[in-house]
């Protein structure tokens, strides 16, 4: 009976004639035989050319057909069938750990040589499949943004992905066969009293179960985060094997969520206010022109005055108000200059000490590196106040007052923002932190905060308003941070420059990052046309060209006229064939070592060369 597909097969048999006859047998059925070997070290040297190989277990020599058999699935990745006349139990036992598709027992009969081949040969495809699917999805919860934590059906964890490393503070190492509750510790945002285990719940009801959204993470090192996602159980053929715990970190969308609806609340009142104030002051205008008209008509003993008088008063005071609406609804920035809050502080410490009196406790801790902000400075001062008089009036029987600096990332329009902070903690109770930003009333201390998120919003930045982490309150102004040009310390030499051809956006951009952070300058260009012209106008020398190895020397010939030292490194699909070739794919990192590699072989750059 034929193979439905011949294949190779190393032959390891110290027997000659026995070995002649599973070649010729092999033959018969089909097989190529690659090669007939006697030990155990030709049979490692040689079974890279084979398909499959047929391993007499007790073969003369230091290394038995065992050992052999393991070296070559280790080195090679291939199937070995066991031949074996007789073995005693110990024997046979240490056989199985070098992980063999099967046993041939000798004498050879002529089916079952080729019925044990093509089933360790099935076997094996069967099991490079399962480990390239393994493989694939091992590679996809590794790079998924989501944290996945995988349990078993007793709720000890099997594996975490690296995002739920990040947010958990555990790795996969330790937190191997721990109870999830402790890997994944979940709190009441509000009590802090433990939450309960979702994992239990979803394998009780056979369903996904979403998390409370008032649930907070406890990260191994103490620190909380908001979090969302659910608990589902893993069956298989209806049985349940276990669950799976996916969640992400919200912080940063709830963050935009509260200071998006804080500018909305805000924007409307402010709208509110300067249409009220431009009617009212019309009304008022009337009220104020006819009451001095009566006062005219009438002597200043008669009853009808003194109302008159009266009427007029409450008409200037009426103004005052729509005044100060107007003012609120408006924006105030006039000039800007860059400052830091830290010298804005500074110069109103005694202004502050003195509103704060003896009663309160005021104290800074400016920090020198927060950095610099672009801003009106009378705005920032009468922000600053606004917060200190709200706070001041909320400790009534005295307190502390805590003004601090600083800096911090914050998110915006889903990246990273790097911003300056001014907070400001006070000892005092905040009944309404929800409305802390909302006017109460018309007078200055009822406008005070909104004022003050008017004044950062204006500035581009945002507030934040909260409970402090050791009691009182803590507001926080954030502003952008200023990045204007500096002063940079110029380098002994001249930075190589490189010029990189690719038609990928991303790929040029993290690229140019990547070399710039390593001391390169590299300059980007989509197609050969645009490398030309870059080439062409660049002032200084263009010292390594990276490209496709198939316009890599068109463009290098070309750009050498302007730039005669140019070197050309080609990006290439076959087997490299020089160190001016790299074989695709290739990391940021192999690309750099190459580069570096090129330039360590050419005399090094001097600085007169700028």
């Amino acid at each position: 009976m034929k193979p439905k597909k011949p294949c190779k097969v190393l032959v390891v048999e110290d027997e000659g004639l026995i070995a002649h006859d599973i070649s010729s047998r092999l033959k018969a059925l089909g097989h190529e035989v690659v090669g007939t070997v006697s030990t155990a070290q030709e049979a490692i040297e040689q079974a890279g050319a084979a398909d499959i190989v047929l391993m007499d277990i007790r073969l003369d020599g230091p290394i038995d057909g065992i050992e052999a058999a393991a070296q070559v699935r280790e080195r090679y990745h291939l199937p070995v069938v066991f031949l074996t006349a007789h073995a005693d139990r110990a024997t046979l036992e240490r056989a199985k750990s070098a992980g063999p598709y099967g046993y041939i027992v000798k004498p050879l009969a002529h089916a079952s040589l080729n019925t044990s081949i093509e089933i360790a040969l099935n076997q094996h495809s069967m099991e490079r499949q399962l480990e390239e699917r393994e493989a694939w999805l091992r590679t996809t919860l590794a790079s998924v943004a989501d944290a996945v934590v995988v349990t078993g059906i007793d709720g000890r964890v099997r594996m975490l992905n690296r995002a739920a490393e990040a947010l958990t503070g555990w790795i996969e190492l330790e937190a191997g066969d721990q109870p999830v509750s402790k890997v994944v510790r979940l709190i009441e945002a509000d009590s802090g009293e433990p939450a309960d285990d979702p994992v239990p719940v979803a394998l009780l009801r056979d369903a996904p179960v979403p998390l409370d959204r008032t649930w907070r993470l406890v990260a191994r090192d103490g620190r909380e985060r908001i979090i969302e996602g659910a608990a589902a159980p893993i069956k298989a053929s209806g049985v349940t094997l276990g669950a799976v715990l996916t969640f992400r970190d919200v912080g940063a969308r709830r963050w935009e969520e509260y200071q998006l609806r804080q500018s909305h609340k805000a924007r409307a009142v402010e709208r509110l206010a300067a249409g009220m104030s431009h009617d009212y002051s019309n009304l008022l205008a009337i009220i104020r022109n006819q009451a001095q008209l009566l006062l005219r008509q009438f002597s200043e003993h008669s009853p009808t005055h003194q109302a008159a008088e009266e009427i007029h008063q409450a008409a200037v005071a009426a103004e005052q108000l729509t005044q100060r609406l107007a003012v609120f609804g408006t924006p105030q920035l006039k000039e800007q200059e860059v400052l830091t809050l830290n010298s804005v502080l500074r110069r109103m410490s005694k202004l502050i000490q003195s509103i704060a009196a003896d009663r309160v406790e005021v104290a800074m801790r400016l920090d020198p590196r927060s950095g610099k902000i672009n801003a009106d400075v009378a705005q920032i001062e009468q922000a600053i106040m606004n917060l200190v008089l709200h706070s001041c009036a909320t400790m009534p029987e005295g307190g502390r007052l805590l003004l601090e600096t600083g800096s911090a990332d914050i998110p915006h329009h889903g990246r990273n923002r790097n911003c300056v902070f001014l907070a400001l903690t006070h000892s005092g109770q905040e009944p309404d932190p929800e409305k802390l930003f909302e006017p109460a009333s018309t007078g200055d201390e009822g406008l005070a905060l909104s004022m003050v998120h008017g004044i950062v919003t204006e500035h581009g930045g945002y507030v934040s308003a909260q409970p402090g982490a050791n009691g009182g309150f803590r507001f926080e102004l954030f502003f952008p941070r200023w990045s204007g040009p500096a002063l940079l310390p110029r380098p002994a030499g001249r930075a190589p420059s490189i010029l990189l051809v690719d038609y990928r956006e991303r790929v040029r951009s993290q690229l140019h990052n990547f070399f710039e952070a390593n001391g390169y300058n590299l300059l980007e260009a989509s197609d050969a046309a645009e490398a030309l012209a870059l080439g062409q106008v660049h002032e200084g020398a263009v010292d390594l060209l990276i490209a496709d190895g198939s316009e890599a020397d068109s463009i290098g010939t070309q750009l050498r006229q302007t730039h005669p030292s140019l070197e050309i490194l080609r990006l290439v699909d076959a087997p490299e064939t020089s160190q001016g070739e790299l074989r695709r794919p290739f990391t940021q990192q192999a690309l750099l070592e190459r580069v570096e590699a090129l330039f360590a072989s050419r005399p090094k750059l001097e600085s007169a060369a700028c």
